[in-house]
C-alpha cells in the first residue's frame, strides 16, 4: 500500500448509550474517537429501494487506513459531511492496514 493514496481526512465515530438523569429514558449519541488518513474507493454502483414508503438509496464505499484495533463495525465513519455505516473490517499486510467496507444510506 503506497501511504500517499490516503490523502483523505476523515473521523471514526463512536456509538455511546447514556440515560437521562432526569427521566432515565435511553439516549443514543456518537463521540469522536480518532482521525486518520484514509483511501478511498467508491463503488460505480449503488441500490436504491423502497422501505415503508420511503426510497432509500445505498452506495458502498471501501476506506483503507493504519491498523487501528479500536475500530469495530459497531463504529461509523464521517467523511466529507456525510455519514457511512461499518459494514466489515479486514486487516491486510499483517495488521498494518485496514480496510473498512461502509455503506451510505441517503
Amino acid at each position: 500500500m503506497n501511504a500517499g493514496l490516503m490523502d483523505q481526512f476523515i473521523a471514526v465515530e463512536k456509538y455511546t448509550m447514556t440515560t437521562d438523569s432526569n427521566t432515565g429514558e435511553k439516549l443514543q449519541s456518537w463521540s469522536n474517537y480518532t482521525n486518520a488518513w484514509a483511501r478511498i474507493q467508491e463503488a460505480e454502483t449503488g441500490a436504491e429501494s423502497v422501505d415503508a414508503d420511503r426510497r432509500e438509496h445505498k452506495q458502498s464505499v471501501v476506506f483503507t487506513v493504519r491498523f487501528d484495533s479500536g475500530i469495530n463495525v459497531k463504529d461509523r465513519i464521517v467523511w466529507d459531511g456525510r455519514y457511512f455505516n461499518i459494514i466489515n473490517i479486514a486487516n491486510i499486510n499483517r495488521d498494518m492496514y485496514q480496510r473498512i467496507q461502509t455503506e451510505l444510506t441517503q
